[in-house]
């Protein structure tokens, strides 16, 4: 298991009531996502949320950093047990390496083992990549391409059902074209078996999460996923997204051009474990 990010059961458990209410004007979920969406403005304000953000931001990449030293370190020695890139993290050989290194590593800087076992995850991710054969690039491309077009199909269906005088706490200025597109809406992965996993989106402020969650409600012919709190997108909103989507606290934080598809993107979504906590 992977530990969760703080915070993030609060949205999943608030969307919960919906789903069974389609009819017009649905009372329910204009009271939760119109309070949902003012709660944040008080932090905003102070700034607060920012400063612990970059805080946790230090302090994550120290901790990776640590990670990938000690792994560079004990492969050194000839007889510990190597990864195999060959297979998947959670393959039953790679597994006992993990358990190996994450018992040493522990006993040397503490730290909880799910935090560790997410930790070796990511690194064995960025070292798997650059193990890659042609094939396996092929075969991620091709992924990639079938999400892409899963999410550009998503965009369409949402439109589709969207009745904007349902919603009327929504911005005088809302513009679907500029919110139901890709890049706004959560990440996704394909795990080792091929199943593809959707994530969260940490910028995104939870009312136009739980309005988005609501509206594939009514989509016909759609294949419902759970959300996997660990699979997580990069932190910075794209630089076109209206800032009525991006939570307050997320604001202030350099919302840089989004970088051209890399090799890397995959990187940090394939560190997920069997007994990931799934939030519908």
């Amino acid at each position: 298991m992977v530990e969760s990010p703080r915070g993030s059961s609060a949205g999943a458990s608030g969307s919960r009531g919906y789903h069974h209410h389609h009819h017009h004007h649905n009372p329910q979920l204009h009271a939760s996502i119109g309070s949902g969406g003012q709660s944040y403005s008080t932090d905003a304000s102070s700034g607060h949320g920012t400063t612990v953000l970059a805080q946790n931001k230090v302090e994550k990449n120290r901790f990776q950093a640590n990670v990938r030293s000690f792994v560079d370190n004990y492969f050194t020695v000839p007889t510990n047990p190597r990864w195999d890139y060959q297979q998947s993290f959670k393959a039953p050989r790679n597994a006992q390496t993990t358990q190996q290194i994450i018992e040493v590593f522990h006993s040397a800087h503490g730290g909880t083992y799910e935090r560790i076992e997410h930790g070796l995850g990511v690194y064995f991710s960025s070292l798997k990549a650059k193990h890659r054969t042609t094939e396996d690039k092929a075969m991620l491309k091709q992924q990639r391409d079938r999400r892409r077009a899963r999410r550009i199909k998503k965009a369409a269906g949402r439109r589709k059902v969207f009745d904007q005088s349902r919603y009327p706490f929504l911005p005088a200025d809302f513009d679907m074209r500029a919110c139901f597109v890709p890049v706004a809406m959560s990440p996704e992965h394909t795990d080792d078996d091929g199943e593809v996993k959707v994530g969260v989106l940490p910028w995104r402020r939870d009312t136009f999460t739980r309005l988005f969650r609501h509206l594939d409600t009514l989509r016909p012919k759609r294949t419902p996923r759970p959300n996997n709190t660990n699979l997580s997108d990069r932190s910075v909103p794209p630089s076109d997204i209206p800032a009525y989507i991006v939570d307050p606290a997320y604001i202030s934080v350099d919302r840089a051009e989004r970088e051209s598809h890399g090799a890397e993107e995959d990187i940090e979504m394939e560190s997920l474990s069997e007994s990931d906590e799934m939030h519908g």
